[in-house]
């Protein structure tokens, strides 16, 4: 393998060069991927404003002059039709978009980003505008990253270089949606990557603070939550703190698998207009009932916050928005669940805050702060991302008085939904994704590329179509402390065949590695593979780099 590194100038060279050469290009292009992440965000939140503001003049309207009902209704049903219309056009539309991030990045997608952009971003808008309780950001995740997508395929970059500007897309995205550039590099790393990689912080960092600069000081938009914390929760009150994190780890499982039988229910009709057209009309319903449920709901959390509802109100509120958000999203329509699920967790904390309130005479002015945490908590049951749903609800509300209680609430949670067996809504949704593609025979197309290949005889680079699904990509994983990996040689790593090792990061110097190079706990990886061995490979890592081994490993 040195030999081929030093000697041989063939495409796998190129491949771990490159990488290497734009380590710090990587932050400009970061940086105009973020700009362009920005505006399109910018852009997509001021519609869904306007988008809301219609849908509460029609609610308005129904109940001034309710002979204008009918005319709503066959708006929401023409509704219905376009977003199936949207979805027959660009299937991978459908959902909140971040399992086709993470699917493409483990080399089990191939989206047209030009298409997802113009149907992602008109059909979000129409859904949400509908009343549809979906979110915003989990499609700016997707807009974001096929942003950086199209942007590798406008340059021509390597594969690798086109994952990491995908990676740094998607995170500028959520920070553009939530103004939270922080959580935006920590959900690239901790979520889409679930691995620590210098390029995608460096990248990511320079994406999400351009994106959100863009969306807040220049487009001049305003944090989705805007409320402040007067009153730490004192440390006698903690068992309640960590009670609610065992409440929210099983109320997060709970979500999880309701939201996969809803998903079953309505895959059961063979149209998805079918699908919309029953939801369109339980919001129709819902203009007149209850029309708190409609829409993402971000202004319910303000509301919550300063102890509006009663104790009955806040439960019919978290049932109706419970069962409202799973299934709007169980039928495939383009929107999310990252603001909902949020959102439902606001409500749960309101609720849970108000019976200590009610029962054990807590002061009344603690509501905020247990909204708050129980927001961070639901996040990290759900998507299993504690670090990013912390520094996420931070961000938003500008204060560290509630920082140690957000870190004790989502930790609890995080561990009960983990003890419960509960996977995370994100790998979840990406492999019923996948289950569904192999079942219907929907693989990744494999077309070919056209690429720089060297060739050995002339010594020069020429232009060759290869298979997609052959292009070459660097991955990255970290070797943990005590892993199977830990005091083993590269030999005994079992990579699928035509995986190499082809770096050791350690103490700071790079290790060309051969096969009977020790790998120590805390090194960094650079692993070569083909695009369609990325999920084998990443598997394969998972289990051997970062899985602590409970017996002896050198038995």
């Amino acid at each position: 393998m040195t030999a081929k590194r030093n000697k041989d100038k063939s495409y796998v060279v190129r491949n771990i060069k490159q990488k290497q050469k734009f380590k710090y290009k990587l932050i400009l292009e970061g940086v105009v991927v973020g700009i362009l992440v920005g505006l399109v965000i910018a852009a997509f939140r001021l519609l869904l404003v306007k988008a809301d503001h219609v849908r509460g003049l029609a609610v308005q309207l129904v109940k001034v002059r309710p002979i204008y009902a009918f005319a709503i209704m066959l708006a929401l049903i023409l509704l219905a039709w376009i977003l199936n219309w949207l979805l027959r056009f660009e299937p991978d539309i459908s959902g909140s978009g971040i399992p086709q991030i993470e699917g493409e990045l483990k080399g089990l997608e191939d989206q047209n980003w030009r298409k997802v952009l113009l149907a992602k971003f008109a059909g979000c808008i129409l859904a949400i505008g509908g009343g549809l309780a979906l979110g915003r950001e989990g499609p700016s995740i997707q807009l974001g990253g096929m942003i950086g997508k199209g942007f590798a395929r406008r340059k021509n970059a390597l594969l690798t270089e086109e994952r990491l500007l995908m990676s740094c897309g998607a995170g500028a995205g959520l920070a553009a949606a939530f103004g939270a550039p922080l959580a935006g590099v920590l959900f690239a790393l901790e979520e889409l990557h679930k691995n620590f990689s210098a390029e995608v912080l460096i990248s990511t960092m320079a994406a999400s603070a351009a994106a959100d600069y863009v969306a807040v000081n220049i487009i001049g938009l305003q944090p989705v939550f805007n409320f402040n914390v007067d009153h730490r929760i004192p440390l006698r009150l903690y068992w309640a703190v960590i009670l609610l994190g065992v409440i929210l780890g099983v109320f997060g499982v709970i979500y999880n698998k309701t939201l996969d039988k809803m998903q079953d229910l309505f895959g059961r009709f063979h149209s998805s207009f079918i699908s919309i057209g029953i939801m369109m009309m339980i919001s129709f319903l819902m203009m007149f009932v209850y029309p708190a449920v409609l829409g993402s709901g971000n202004d319910l959390v303000e509301a919550i916050s300063s102890g509006k509802f009663a104790l009955g109100a806040l439960a019919i509120l978290l049932g109706a928005k419970f069962f409202f958000s799973t299934g709007s999203f169980g039928t495939g329509t383009p929107g999310g669940i990252f603001l909902p699920l949020l959102v439902i967790g606001a409500i749960t904390g309101g609720l849970y805050s108000t019976f200590l309130s009610n029962v054990f005479g807590v002061e009344e002015y603690y509501i905020k702060g247990f909204v708050i945490i129980a927001m961070a908590g639901y996040f990290s049951a759900i998507v299993r991302a504690p670090i990013t749903g912390v520094i996420l609800i931070t961000e938003m509300t500008g204060n560290f008085m509630t920082l140690l209680s957000l870190v004790a609430t989502s930790l609890v949670a995080y561990v009960v939904a983990d003890l419960l067996g509960g996977e995370p809504v994100y790998d979840q949704l990406m492999h019923r994704r996948q289950r569904v593609k192999s079942e219907s025979g929907d693989i990744m197309p494999d077309h070919e590329y056209l690429t720089d290949v060297y060739n050995k005889e002339d010594k020069k680079y020429i232009k060759k179509r290869i298979s997609i699904r052959e292009r070459k990509v660097v991955i990255d994983s970290s070797v943990h402390y005590g892993s199977h990996m830990d005091g083993r040689a590269v030999m005994d790593m079992g990579l699928p065949e035509g995986s190499l090792i082809v770096s050791v990061m350690r103490d700071g110097k790079e290790i060309i590695p051969h096969g009977s190079t020790i790998i120590n706990g805390g090194d960094d990886l650079e692993i070569l593979c083909r695009l369609k061995d990325i999920a084998a490979t990443e598997a394969v890592l998972d289990e051997k780099c970062k899985v602590v081994a409970l017996s002896d490993k050198h038995e």
